[in-house]
């Protein structure tokens, strides 16, 4: 059937209906630009919808609203209260409407005005269950949690999961920000995890604890203050397990404090085309328990990419554990290196000591990795493939308690292990996978070598 062609004189109604409309909106617009600097002040905030949400928390929220002195600054700082409200996730819409104020005696008043918001406040509670895959651990999970728990949006969470290294965990969690600020949230959380080390060690390790977090957003990037209590139990060694991993098991107690800092610029995290992330995490134990040290760890990464699709990225990790006690670390508090999202061409966690099948971590390494990505033959239209060449490098050492500086420096750059490769990548919304052929070219007599295919799956890559 043909499409009826409009005649001329309904193409001329509807260009004269489209002219005055935007004559109507341009007088609008120039009504509001010579009106926008003259003094005026919101008298009142009138909320419709609210129900579950404490007036004390919004009140918080909007109160900065009423020091607006110009209309310009009326609508800007009604726009920044609404943004804030949509951040805490608790309301599934938010209309705002300004109005002159309808009482009486104060019509004639052009200097104040009123705002009108509709709130549509979002369920309370959440209940998901799956399967996940991530950072070389495949587990299946069930979760509760619960929304604007006390009217402030507050989030409670308990969760358990059950999965290929993590043998089970469970946790439970509060979380609330502080002085209505999206931007700042203190949490405390509790959970008991069962991790299986067999893979690389002959031990599982049962941990039990809790923690008081406190985080912020600067313009320097995201901030994690916390205080951890954690007990842990080395156990289940298994019948080949060495003479160092039984000495190893028991019971052991870490109260420490945690400060972290992460400064993220890249375009995404799984792969990043360009930009750059920074992470440090420093630790002190020894508030309390039987476990005493400082322990830091640092990763930064840069990535650059071209309009051809190629894309470099240079990635570097390093991370010391120096003893305050006069006493070797704990296995629980040591680094571990070495797999298909580590130095490749290694097996998981297969670099550094070793005492027979049994790997047993270090106090101090040093990694880096270089990878060029490009289009995959055949798949060049699809941004989720890419080819994979890499260099990857690493060392991991033990430190003996009053260990100098630069024996230990010493020890990390005379002898790394290196590692080429090739392969492909693929990025699904939630994980990367790689599937790579690594060549290892110097290693460690200690060192657990990989050399063929390996499987990465998960979200942090060397």
């Amino acid at each position: 059937m043909a499409t009826r062609q409009p005649t001329e004189e309904e193409l001329a109604a509807h260009r004269k209906r489209q002219q005055e409309f935007e004559e109507a909106a341009f007088k609008i617009q120039s009504l509001v630009e010579n009106i926008r600097h003259d003094p005026m002040k919101l008298r009142k905030i009138t909320l419709h919808g609210v129900g579950k949400t404490r007036e004390s928390f919004l009140r918080r929220i909007l109160e900065p609203a009423f020091q607006a002195r110009s209309l310009h600054e009326v609508i800007g700082l009604s726009r920044q209260a609404v943004r804030r409200m949509e951040r805490f996730g608790i309301f599934e819409d938010i209309k705002i409407q300004l109005d002159s104020p309808r009482d009486s005696w104060l019509r004639d008043r052009k200097d104040l005005v009123d705002l009108g918001i509709w709130v549509k406040e979002g369920s309370r509670i959440q209940i998901r269950t799956g399967t996940e895959a991530g950072n070389a651990e495949a587990s299946m999970y069930g979760a509760l949690t619960v929304k604007n728990v006390f009217g402030g949006a507050e989030t409670l969470s308990t969760s358990m999961a059950f999965g290929t290294r993590t043998s089970s965990a469970f946790q439970f969690a509060l979380a609330t920000p502080v002085l209505a600020d999206p931007d700042k949230n203190l949490s405390i959380n509790l959970y008991s995890q069962t991790r299986n080390n067999t893979q690389w060690s002959s031990y599982e390790e049962d941990l039990k604890g809790g923690a008081l977090k406190y985080s912020t957003l600067s313009p320097f990037g995201y901030h994690e203050l916390a205080y951890e209590g954690q007990w842990r139990e080395v156990c289940r060694p298994s019948e080949k397990a060495t003479l160092t991993i039984r000495e190893q098991c028991g019971h052991s107690l870490k109260s420490a404090l945690t400060h972290m800092w992460v400064h993220d610029m890249r375009d995404e995290p799984l792969l990043p085309s360009t930009g750059h992330y920074v992470r440090v995490i420093q630790e002190y134990a020894g508030l309390g328990g039987d476990v005493n040290h400082i322990r830091q760890e640092i990763e930064a990464q840069v990535a650059r990419s071209n309009n051809a699709g190629y894309i470099l990225s240079a990635t570097v990790k390093s991370g010391y554990l120096h003893s305050l006690n006069g006493k070797p670390s704990k296995i629980s508090d040591r680094f571990f290196l070495g797999g298909p999202m580590s130095v490749r061409g290694f097996k998981s966690n297969g670099l550094g000591p070793r005492e027979g099948e049994d790997s047993l971590g270090g106090d101090a390494y040093m990694s880096a990795g270089v990878s060029l990505m490009t289009p995959f033959p055949g798949l060049s239209n699809y941004d989720s493939f890419k080819a994979h060449f890499f260099a990857n490098a690493g060392t991991l050492v033990s430190v003996q308690p009053g260990q100098s500086a630069t024996k230990t420096i010493d020890d990390l750059t005379k002898a790394p292990s290196v590692s080429i490769g090739t392969g492909i990548i693929y990025r699904h919304p939630q994980v990367r996978i790689e599937l790579n052929f690594a060549l290892p070219l110097m290693a460690a007599k200690s060192d657990a070598v990989s050399r063929g295919w390996q499987l990465g799956l998960g979200i942090s890559f060397l």
